[in-house]
C-alpha cells in the first residue's frame, strides 16, 4: 500500500497496525498476485514491486529469485519501493531474514515520479497500490516506463462495495453513523473507476500496456476482534480522513456502531471476524 494518498507521514503513522490487522490479509492477496505470474517471468528477472507496503509481495519474489540461484541462475534481483519510511524500513527487515543481501533492494520513492531509467525491470508489481495514487494515470505510466518492452505487469485492484463483501461491511457500518455534514460531501472514490474489469483494462492500456488479462479472485479473510476491525479502519488513512472532521462525541457514536455491527457478524466481541473479500487481478505486458 504506497503513502502517495493520504500522504507519507499518515502511512508511517499506520505502519504498525497496518502489519498487524492489515497485511496478514492484503499480504495473502498480494502473494497469489505474484504467485499467479511467476511461471512467466524470465530467468534472472529484475523486479520491481511498487507500494510494497509490508513487503509481502517483495518477499514471494524474493524466495522466486532465490530458488532460480539455487539452481544455477546468477541475475535476478527484487526491488521494493513506497513512498513511506516507515513501510520501507519493515519491508527491509522482512526480507532480511531471508539472506538475499544484495538480491533484494528497498527504497523510498514515489510511484508516481521513478528515479530508475526506463526499461530498468522485466517485470513491475503494484499490489493495492496505484490504483489509490492521487495521479493514478501517471502511476500506470511510470510503470510501463521502467519496464522492458514485453515486461509484465501484474496489479490487484478491489471491486466496488456491491462485489466486495470487506468494502460493503465497512462501509454500512460507518456511513449511516457519519453526521450528516460530513457524509452529504463525501465525493465519490475515483478507484472505483478501476473497480470493474472494462474500466481496469481500459486505463491499462491507455498508459502503455497491451494483452491485459483481468481475472477474479477471492478469499476469506479474518480480523481477530470487532476491535481489531475498528482499529483497523480508524487507523488507516483514508478512513482517518474522514473521521478527523468528527467531533469526540461523534467519534464515539460511530466507534459503537461499528463495534456493535461486526459484533453481531463475529457472534461476540471476543470471536473472530470472517469476511470475504474480492478484487481483480490483472495482467499486461508493455507495448
Amino acid at each position: 500500500m504506497d503513502a502517495s494518498e493520504g500522504g507519507a507521514p499518515s502511512w508511517d503513522t499506520h505502519a504498525a497496525a497496518y502489519a498487524r490487522l492489515a497485511a496478514p490479509c492484503t499480504g495473502y492477496i498480494a502473494e497469489n498476485l505474484f504467485l499467479s505470474v511467476a511461471g512467466r517471468l524470465p530467468v534472472g528477472a529484475r523486479i520491481l514491486d511498487i507500494a510494497c507496503g509490508n513487503g509481502e509481495l517483495a518477499r514471494a519474489a524474493l524466495l522466486h529469485v532465490l530458488e532460480e540461484q539455487a539452481g544455477g541462475s546468477t541475475d535476478g534481483h527484487v526491488c521494493a519501493i513506497d513512498a513511506s519510511e516507515e513501510m520501507v524500513a519493515r519491508t527491509a527487515r522482512n526480507l532480511g531474514v531471508l539472506g538475499g543481501g544484495d538480491l533484494a533492494r528497498c527504497e523510498v520513492q514515489d510511484g508516481q515520479a521513478l528515479s530508475y531509467a526506463s526499461g530498468s525491470f522485466d517485470a513491475a508489481f503494484s499490489s493495492f497500490g496505484i490504483f489509490l495514487f492521487p495521479e493514478r494515470q501517471t502511476g500506470w505510466r511510470e510503470a510501463a516506463r521502467v519496464l522492458v518492452s514485453g515486461g509484465l505487469f501484474a496489479t490487484a485492484v478491489w471491486r466496488g462495495p456491491e462485489a466486495n463483501e470487506l468494502t460493503r461491511l465497512q462501509m454500512e457500518a460507518l456511513l449511516p453513523a457519519l453526521p450528516a455534514r460530513i457524509r452529504e460531501g463525501l465525493p465519490r472514490p475515483s478507484w472505483l473507476d478501476v473497480a470493474t474489469p472494462d474500466g481496469l483494462a481500459a486505463e491499462i492500456r491507455a498508459a502503455g500496456f497491451v494483452d491485459p488479462e483481468v481475472t477474479l479472485f477471492e478469499a476469506t479473510l479474518t480480523a481477530p476482534t470487532p476491535r481489531a476491525m475498528w482499529s483497523m479502519m480508524q487507523g488507516n488513512p483514508l478512513a482517518g480522513a474522514v473521521l478527523d472532521g468528527c467531533t469526540a462525541d461523534e467519534l464515539a457514536a460511530i466507534e459503537d456502531s461499528v463495534l456493535t455491527r461486526f459484533g453481531e457478524r463475529a457472534g461476540g466481541a471476543d470471536l473472530p471476524v470472517r469476511f470475504g473479500a474480492s478484487c481483480h487481478f490483472l495482467v499486461a505486458r508493455r507495448a
